[in-house]
């Protein structure tokens, strides 16, 4: 390809880019799509995310939508009677199967391999964040990777 070539595919391509540019941002299609925080979050609550704060509503968990109830069968039947919270301090360098281990000490997984084994498969072993993290017992193992991958 030569020069002359090489500058006619380059002009064309910026003007198709341009004119696809000026019917998007010229139709106003663009305008007012962003949603507000309330629209964002119950958005994220319909699509059956878990939607917390760093503060008092850290404490609270979300009832799961149907399609996590698959997810929770095994647990379900796992979990005890009363509600044991734990605050658990994620610190650099600390591996799913010390978490899991500290989880499963503090009774609020029964399981670590399982644990471990589900964070492995969806790949949010990588994903996890340090900091302090309030859970429970409770808590379904989607919520648990939740938390401590946000």
């Amino acid at each position: 390809m030569n020069k002359a070539r090489l500058q006619g595919l380059s002009a064309g391509i910026i003007f198709t880019t341009t004119i696809f540019a000026c019917f998007y941002y010229g139709n106003g299609i663009f305008e007012g799509t962003t949603p507000t925080a309330e629209e964002a979050k119950e958005l994220l609550v319909k699509k059956g995310s878990v939607v917390t704060l760093p503060t008092e509503e850290a404490k609270k968990t979300v009832q799961p939508k149907d399609s996590d109830k698959d997810l929770m069968g095994k647990e379900a039947s796992k979990k005890a009677p009363s509600i044991v919270t734990y605050t658990i301090k994620v610190k650099t360098n600390m591996t799913t199967t010390e978490i899991a281990d500290c989880l499963s000490k503090e009774k609020i997984i029964d399981d670590a391999a399982e644990f471990e084994a589900y964070m492995n498969d969806r790949d949010l072993s990588k994903k996890i964040q340090i900091g302090e993290f309030v859970v429970t017992n409770n808590m379904t193992y989607r919520q648990l990777a939740n938390t401590l991958t946000h």
